[in-house]
């Protein structure tokens, strides 16, 4: 499956990047915060979400770095496998901030290399990729038992999966870590190795790859300063 791409303006024309030219404004469905802007796949459950963090320093993601690791992911750019120790700490901070319980990070951890942006706007800015799996517990309703789920004390949970890819550009002078996520839940999908996981994933990575390559900043009065 393939799919067209189009230039999309974003935080009002401070950024432009391309995206498919199918992809939904999350924002025409429901409120989104001002910090984001989330796009949706027509057809699945993919997500795209451009997110403004404040940057991350030394004292706030100490403890993030346990999970990182440093196995590259195929056919991203990668420019230096051997990531910097505090930006490896912030691209795992930043992908267990959105985990909420009883959602976790698979302990297959974080997979993190070094890019290189290519737009003269933002290609002086550290840039990373980053792959995880984020683990959902649910209940599943359709395990035998003589008892209704809700008389269970123990009842049975099936994991399922959401496969997710993060580009991080740590803007330090202006205190700003852009981050970028596409989710693929697989729940959606009879099996992880079939047909259609395995396109849609693919499709993922082309996202991302187009992602990276036009990734272009054009206010940076945006981030709270400018050059």
């Amino acid at each position: 499956m393939s799919s067209q791409s189009a230039q999309r303006e974003l935080y009002g024309g401070a950024i432009v990047v391309a995206l498919p030219d199918d992809v939904v404004d999350a924002s025409d469905l429901r409120q989104i915060p001002d910090h984001q802007e989330v796009f949706l796949r027509q057809k699945t459950l993919t997500s795209i979400i451009f997110e403004i963090n404040e940057y991350q320093g030394s004292g706030t993601v100490a403890s993030a770095g346990e999970s990182a690791g440093h196995t590259a992911a195929t056919g991203l750019p990668i420019a230096n496998s051997d990531v910097p120790p505090l930006d490896e700490a912030a691209a795992t901070y930043h992908l267990k901030d959105v985990i909420t319980e009883p959602d976790y990070l698979s302990s297959e951890g974080v997979e993190t290399v070094t890019i290189k942006l290519p737009q003269p706007s933002i290609t002086h800015f550290p840039a990373f990729c980053s792959a995880a799996i984020i683990v959902t517990p649910e209940i599943d309703h359709s395990a035998k038992s003589t008892l209704p789920v809700g008389w269970q004390s123990n009842p049975v949970q099936k994991e399922y999966q959401t496969k997710t890819q993060q580009l991080l550009v740590r803007m330090k002078e202006y205190g700003t870590d852009l981050c970028v996520r596409i989710n693929v839940p697989m729940k959606e999908f009879q099996h992880a190795q079939s047909e259609a996981a395995l396109t849609e994933l693919a499709m993922a990575d082309q996202i991302m790859k187009n992602i990276i390559g036009s990734l272009d900043v054009k206010d940076f009065g945006l981030f709270g300063g400018g050059e």
